[in-house]
């Protein structure tokens, strides 16, 4: 969700997805969809990130109300999911004037496990090798009930098999009440029934709202978190905590997920495989089951503020996820699937932190109290109309105080502190998926998304401190068109900062001003992002005028007047017509346009003198 109020984006990268399972095999694996489109809106398309079996937060991200709040979350089933993204931040996974991002998602997508193929197409292939003849779906959900594990586990096998292959067999299962039937065997005393079952569970409610609930109602949320920690039997974890995540992609299931899941999932997966605390040495989680945890918290991070705020101040989570996506990074593998989950979770609780959690930020607003100015300071010669405001009186006003940190961050700390965001910096440099990518432009996006002390030292901690400007670039120029939107949104929050926009100026016009020469995208999501590019335009260009010379030429301009006359794009169109009217007003550049053989009336006529009337009238 994005903020416009706030001028902040939030998102992470994925959005809501969830996994189905099918009988062990050789070749068994995670079947994926395909990923979908992030959008900067408060409900992001089905987006499963593409990973690689072995290992692995985020559109996912929540809508972007604003420019400058993102959000990124995953996708679910139904296509409902939070992703974020607005102009300059991103939350969970995204907003107005400042782009936050939502929370990453990673997402609500799911993901299902493949099926092993039969040998003859009237036999099963079950968990344990064998096999069984074809049976109906009315015979198997009746063998649940049955008093022989043997016949348990066929029925189990046949509806795990079924409802993999084809989407009726879940409505059947629906209708023939069989999953409480599947919820009870998760108490069975044989392991492999319960082993079964949860797969056949996990492929139930894959995509299926009803099943989800029904899980639900009949208190299977709760006996899958009871047998969770208490089982030896790793392939039986990895089916829990798919199907976990599966259910996570329900937002009718977050808050009791909340409650119940989120402790559990942290205390037994995500701090012992992270070896956050000490006395971890007895780590026996499987890397499939952290994944999977963390595609379930990646969803649950798309949430509500409430929902937000017990993530946040979890024991251990935040800390682990930090420490794991720095052990990857150190270890030069940035791309491992679970980092996706990670940062998505991390871009998610980014979200309007600063808002959500103020006690954590007293001491910035305590050391911003700028001085006094005097008298003559605030007297100033005329200005052009290009620069209404003084960028020399407003370079005087910046905040000079250093980064005031804790040198051991600990839980929430670490959002905003700068180790983590030289993790994201770094990941940004050496990262090949998108969804990582986005994720950590997102979370930057989200701590530099609000006007104040806190995002003015965020931005100087990025831009100064951290050299970022280098990894932040490149992502201006990316294929991915919500990655670049996302790039776009930060760079515009960052351009907020006077001390910062000469520097700005120098190093990102020319990608700025290509990406408006490229003409008008089509899509209506483009308006947000090419408003940011030109407001991001023409503030560096009020701070460094001399900079129009090297940007400006005919393809630009004539890309300019075209939005500046698209109906369809209410706020770029404003925008637009809004820096034509200053690049002619400031006497440099009007010079420069004329001896290029431009005219008045491109940058002065009735749209854009409409435009400057009524931005006075506002100021």
């Amino acid at each position: 969700m994005s903020a416009k109020s706030l001028s902040r984006r939030h998102a992470s990268s994925s959005s809501q997805w969830e996994q189905r399972f099918t009988p062990a095999g050789p070749s068994n694996g995670f079947v994926i969809p395909t990923p979908g489109a992030l959008h900067p809106s408060r409900s992001d398309p089905e987006l499963g990130p593409q990973v690689a079996v072995a290992r692995t937060k985020t559109r996912g991200t929540m809508q972007a109300r604003a420019n400058r709040a993102s959000m990124y979350t995953v996708a679910n089933g139904n296509g409902n999911g939070f992703f974020a993204a607005s102009n300059s931040a991103t939350q969970f996974i995204a907003g107005p004037v400042r782009a936050v991002r939502p929370p990453s998602a990673l997402s609500n997508g799911e993901i299902k496990m493949a099926t092993a193929k039969a040998t003859k197409s009237e036999n099963i292939v079950t968990t344990d090798g064998g096999s069984i003849p074809d049976i109906t779906m009315k015979e198997a959900v009746e063998f649940l009930s049955s008093a022989q594990d043997s016949y348990q586990l066929r029925g189990a096998s046949y509806i795990q098999h079924s409802t993999f292959k084809e989407d009726r067999a879940k409505q059947e299962v629906y209708q023939l009440n069989g999953i409480p039937a599947l919820v009870s065997l998760l108490q069975s005393s044989n392991g492999q029934v319960q082993q079964t079952a949860a797969a056949a569970l996990r492929n139930a409610v894959f995509r299926h709202a009803a099943n989800k609930q029904e899980v639900h109602r009949c208190g299977g949320i709760a006996d899958a978190l009871a047998l969770l920690p208490n089982t030896s039997s790793t392939e039986t974890q990895k089916q829990l905590s798919g199907l976990l995540w599966n259910l996570s992609s329900a937002d009718g299931l977050k808050p009791d997920l909340i409650k119940s899941a989120l402790p559990v999932l942290t205390e037994n997966i995500v701090v012992p495989f992270t070896c956050w605390s000490e006395g971890c040495a007895s780590n026996n989680v499987d890397p499939e089951v952290f994944y999977n945890a963390t595609g379930c918290l990646r969803n649950l991070s798309c949430a509500k503020e409430a929902e937000r705020q017990a993530m946040r101040t979890c024991r251990g989570l935040i800390d682990s996820l930090v420490t794991y996506v720095q052990s990857c990074v150190s270890e030069d593998n940035p791309d491992d699937k679970s980092v996706e989950n990670c940062m998505c979770i991390l871009h998610n609780l980014t979200y309007q932190v600063e808002v959500e959690a103020p006690e954590y930020f007293s001491q910035f607003t305590a050391a911003s109290q700028p001085p006094a100015r005097s008298t003559a300071a605030k007297k100033s010669s005329p200005i052009s109309c290009f620069s209404p405001k003084s960028s020399k009186l407003e370079q005087e006003n910046v905040f000079n105080f250093p980064l005031l940190e804790d040198s051991n961050p600990k839980g929430l700390g670490w959002l905003f502190h700068s180790k983590t965001m030289q993790t994201y910096l770094s990941l940004l440099g050496s990262s090949q998926k998108d969804a990582t990518l986005e994720a950590c432009a997102g979370a930057l996006q989200n701590l530099t998304a609000n006007k104040g002390p806190v995002s003015t030292v965020m931005s100087q901690t990025i831009v100064h401190k951290l050299n970022g400007l280098p990894e932040i670039i490149p992502l201006l120029q990316s294929s991915s068109p919500s990655l670049q939107k996302t790039a776009v949104s930060l760079v515009g929050n960052l351009s907020r900062n006077p001390s910062l926009q000469k520097l700005l100026a120098r190093q990102v016009l020319p990608q700025l001003t290509g990406i408006l020469s490229s003409g008008t995208p089509d899509k209506a999501d483009s308006d947000e992002y090419l408003a940011t590019g030109c407001n991001t335009v023409h503030s560096l260009l009020k701070a460094e005028p001399d900079m129009g010379k090297k940007v400006l030429n005919y393809t630009l301009v004539n890309s300019l007047s075209d939005i500046s006359n698209n109906g369809y794009f209410p706020k770029s169109s404003k925008a637009a017509a809004l820096l034509l009217y200053g690049l002619w007003a400031e006497k440099d550049i009007q010079s420069f346009l004329k001896k290029q053989g431009m005219n008045k009336s491109t940058f002065v006529n009735d749209i854009t003198t409409l435009a400057h009337k009524s931005a006075q009238v506002i100021e």
